[in-house]
């Protein structure tokens, strides 16, 4: 049974050999630190409200009955609001990415 080559590419065909008359430039690969990433900001920005909540939930836990203590003492509140200003940076900079 002979081969069929009607299907196979045309040789002689003008247009898939490009040649440059000028050498081109190579774009350098942009290199971005670990920390500098915005999965990190995110990461620690949780990270960072998460350890305020576990310390708001231990202070409530001392006295149960008494709620306003959370809220006499200074730290967790406010160390879970920072956490969420990282975090809420972190998704304003994915929103704004220029690609």
């Amino acid at each position: 049974m002979p081969i069929q080559t009607e299907w196979l590419p045309d040789r002689e065909r003008v247009g898939y050999e490009v040649t440059y008359t000028k050498p081109r430039a190579a774009r350098s690969i942009e290199r971005i630190g670990f920390w500098q990433r915005i999965k990190t900001e995110e990461r620690i920005g949780s990270l960072v409200f998460w350890g305020g909540v576990c310390w708001a939930v231990q202070i409530v836990t001392k006295d149960i009955a008494n709620l306003y203590r959370l809220l006499l003492t200074p730290g967790p509140l406010e160390v879970s609001a920072i956490g969420v200003l990282i975090w809420l940076h972190a998704k304003w900079r994915r929103s704004v990415r220029v690609v």
